[in-house]
């Protein structure tokens, strides 16, 4: 037989992996990115969208966690016990997720009401644990079983891939509780894949024996779920039961519920009149925060005629429309305003096909079948995108109040409403209308205590104005704005409004009670004077005690108007509204932090006593920088493409999909042999161009190509996110090949890129805020030049190919031989 001598290591040269390990691994890296994905969802519902970077935290802890101790036990972990430890760690992962979920959702039913959140808070680390298993059995493979290239590291990226394409469809068919109870029956089952053929009886019948109670126990909660049965599932949510539930629809980036509000006063968002009449309604609540109704309706219009006295729809009285496009439309709400104004043709464009199932099918005959009613059409869509490849004008495009606060599986910060508060959107808006038409955003305000959305509206119509040929000059007269209460609803057009049409308006939105509050005739105050004026700096912006600038598709994040420097010079005047978000990435950053000292500078100071620190910092370098590095351009990709996409679901569908898949195949292309110096030298160099030419292209392409179909968007983000994908893939096992001979810090390094990739999990989105996407996405370019830079310290011996010698027989398949071992990638259960 051949053999390999390795630095005075002579390993076997055919030995191979049984096929069993490489079906372990997809399955379980498949159902852990998978849960992954639903612990966020939980999350979202329960706590607030913002706790989604916890639940993210959490399982890159937990891996982390079974990395280090793998590292630590090398006894207990050794080659020839990896069988038996992959399947005992794969069943206690299936019991651990089963045992956290049902905790989570059951503490509230048993903990007093006012320290729900607390237990809560404290239950969720539970999450920890069955990704601590996880941890270890993926551990196990990459770094216990022989090193045979990027094959086992290109199963862990492609399983991890199906997760999160997987997790999309399983939604659409069962609830979250029986999706977790599925996970955890397919984990066990590859835990006894591994051991099926093994001497272990104990073992094999133990992962048996769950995976088959788990997989009955999934069966029966999807059938009482699916016929509405009692069954197990959200009882508490953000401080009340969730009580008298009409519908209930899960999706990736939110739940939708209706329960009845019966006869009752008319909802509204803020009335200048109090309505004298009572109206069926259902709420409509989505992750249990943002609501809206649906209306029980008729036909007869005169029964919601109250909606004429509701701020937002105050742009009807500045200028009647024929033509309208209301963006979100809810439960229907907006549509009934439309026809009360007398609309002719009225679209209404719903992204989330939970409440679009509402409106048209569980409650469509309680909403008076408004998709059936001449003029309005209703479309499943995402607004920007529809309305880019759409030859529909419109002389009104409405947005009130759009806000979920669900956080998307793709990261805790990714909220499907970013996408519509920023300039390039409000150009796309001001195509879609016709001459004189107007585009009406109704948004939260208070004049006291909360402008910063107000002024950002504003920022963002000055800029917008202007990139559309609007002479800085003339600002004022394209921008109104009206409040009544708590709204106030900014009212643009591309074309001044005369003084005789001005004067028009001013008079009906008076005899309504409105206020208005900015007009071509009236002034707000000096920060709306100077942002109309177009003098509106950099020096300006940075004045200001909050952050007002206009948002961009590059810095997205309209909601968050505080400094992050603020909240450490001004804590107490930080934590307000919609930048607790805020507050909790700076958190999680400080946990993160505190982790990387724990797992990887505590560790590196016992080792740098041992070993000397040339030997030692290179390879811990490398890994890290790959762990930083992966992820902030997964998140930058991530949030660009979204936008250009032009739905949520394709951030895991198509970005981070794309990603994984093409990595693995990148992965796949790194042989057992270590490469000579120049092949190294040409992997390197395709990887920085590629990263390069990605980070330089994808904003122009996409604004070339927005008004393509979505298949055409789908295959041009396909084409952009494969080449740097396919080379970060290859990172891995190249740098394996090389610090392979250490095979004793291998758990060790993967940990160290595990934790890193926790880290900047929340600081790839905290950059954004602060710098913009562009600006994660350099960082992230920047790391891998770190790790080209980690590879060029290597010796030319390290990459001499390896002598060739007889030997004598092949290690049977059911034995792991001590051998050169490989190293996973955490970022295989990431997101952005």
């Amino acid at each position: 037989m051949i053999k390999i001598h390795l630095r005075g290591n002579t390993v076997p040269a055919n030995l191979r992996i049984p096929g069993r390990y490489y079906l372990a691994i997809f399955v379980l890296a498949c159902a852990t990115l998978s849960f992954q994905i639903l612990i966020t969802r939980f999350f979202s519902v329960m706590l607030y969208y913002h706790f989604a970077f916890a639940a993210i935290s959490l399982a890159m802890l937990g891996l982390t966690r079974g990395a280090m101790e793998v590292y630590n036990n090398p006894e207990r972990y050794a080659p020839e016990a990896v069988a038996a430890e992959f399947a005992r760690n794969a069943v206690w992962f299936a019991m651990s997720g089963v045992g956290a979920m049902i905790l989570f959702l059951c503490v509230p039913l048993v903990v007093p009401q006012n320290l729900v959140l607390g237990a809560l808070a404290v239950s969720a680390l539970a999450f920890v644990v069955p990704f601590s298993a996880s941890g270890v059995c993926i551990t196990l493979l990459l770094t216990r079983l022989p090193y045979a290239g990027g094959w086992l590291y290109a199963a862990d990226l492609t399983g991890a891939a199906l997760g999160c394409l997987g997790i999309i469809f399983a939604l659409l068919v069962v609830d979250p509780v029986s999706a977790t109870f599925w996970l955890g029956a397919f984990s066990a089952g590859a835990g006894w894949m591994v051991v099926r053929t093994g001497s272990d009886v104990a073992s094999r019948r133990l992962s048996g024996a769950v995976a088959l109670t788990l997989a009955a126990v999934a069966a029966l909660h999807t059938g009482l779920a699916a016929t509405g049965s009692t069954h197990l599932g959200v009882f508490w949510a953000k401080g009340y039961e969730q009580t008298q539930t009409l519908f209930e629809r899960w999706n990736t980036y939110s739940r939708v519920r209706v329960r009845p509000l019966g006869e009752s006063k008319p909802f509204g968002w803020s009335f200048a009149r109090d309505p004298d009449r009572k109206i069926e309604q259902n709420l409509l609540d989505i992750d249990a925060d943002a609501a809206t109704v649906i209306t029980r309706f008729d036909g007869d219009l005169s029964r919601v005629s109250y909606l004429k006295d509701d701020v937002i729809n105050a742009a009807y009285l500045v200028q009647p429309p024929k033509d309208a496009a209301i963006i979100g439309v809810g439960g229907g709400r907006d549509i009934l305003s439309a026809l009360l104004f007398g609309a002719r043709n009225i679209r209404g464009i719903e992204i989330n096909p939970a409440i679009f199932e509402v409106l048209t099918d569980k409650f469509a005959d309680f909403s008076g079948n408004l998709h059936k009613r001449s003029g309005v059409s209703l479309v499943n869509a995402e607004a920007r995108s529809y309305i880019n490849h759409s030859s529909e004008r419109y002389d009104l495009v409405q947005i009130s109040l759009i806000d979920t606060w669900a956080a998307t599986a793709a990261g805790g910060l990714t909220l499907t409403e970013n996408r519509l508060y920023t300039v390039e959107a409000w150009g796309d808006f001001y195509r879609a209308l016709k001459p004189g038409g107007l585009l009406s955003i109704s948004r939260w305000y208070d004049p006291k205590d909360y402008r910063g959305e107000f002024y950002r509206l504003v920022a963002i119509a000055a800029e917008a104005l202007q990139r559309k040929g609007v002479p800085a000059a003339e600002l004022a007269r394209h921008v109104i704005a009206v409040n009544f209460g708590s709204i106030v609803t900014v009212m643009t057009r591309p074309d001044a409004f005369t003084d005789a049409e001005w004067q028009a308006a001013k008079a009906r939105l008076s005899a309504q009670n409105f206020n208005v509050i900015l007009a071509p005739d009236v002034a707000y105050d000096n920060v709306t004077t100077t942002l109309l004026s177009g003098k509106a700096d950099a020096a300006f912006f940075a004045s200001l005690p909050e952050n007002i600038a206009a948002s961009t598709d590059d810095n997205p994040f309209f909601f968050y108007t505080q400094r992050l420097s603020n909240f450490v010079t001004r804590p107490t005047s930080s934590f307000t509204n919609n930048n607790v978000a805020i507050s909790m990435v700076l958190l999680v950053l400080g946990v993160a932090l505190a982790a990387c000292a724990y797992y990887i500078v505590a560790p590196f100071m016992r080792l740098a006593r041992q070993m000397p620190l040339s030997t030692l910092t290179p390879p811990v370098v490398y890994f890290s920088a790959i762990g930083l590095g992966f992820m902030l351009i997964e998140i930058a990709q991530m949030q660009r493409l979204m936008v250009f996409l032009g739905h949520p679901v394709y951030g895991l569908s198509v970005v981070l999909f794309t990603i994984l898949i093409f990595s693995g195949i990148g992965s796949a292309t790194v042989g057992a042999q270590t490469p000579g110096r120049a092949a190294m030298s040409g992997r390197m160099a395709a990887l920085l161009v590629t990263l390069a030419a990605a980070g330089f292209l994808t904003p122009l392409v996409t604004e070339w190509t927005r008004s393509q179909a979505t298949e055409m968007r789908i295959l041009i983000s396909v084409a952009l996110l494969a080449p740097p994908a396919f080379c970060m893939g290859m990172m891995f096992p190249l740098g394996l090949s090389i610090w392979r001979k250490r095979s004793d810090l291998l758990p060790f390094l993967w940990s160290a890129n595990g934790i890193t990739s926790m880290l900047a999990s929340v600081l790839g989105v905290a950059l954004s805020i602060q710098f913009g996407i562009a600006a994660t996405y350099a960082l992230g370019v920047v790391l891998y030049a770190v790790c080209v830079g980690m590879l060029a310290l290597c010796k030319e011996s390290d990459f001499a190919l390896p002598v060739v010698e007889q030997g004598p027989a092949l290690v049977p398949d059911d034995v792991a031989a001590p051998a050169q071992p490989s190293v996973p990638a955490p970022q295989t259960r990431v997101h952005a």
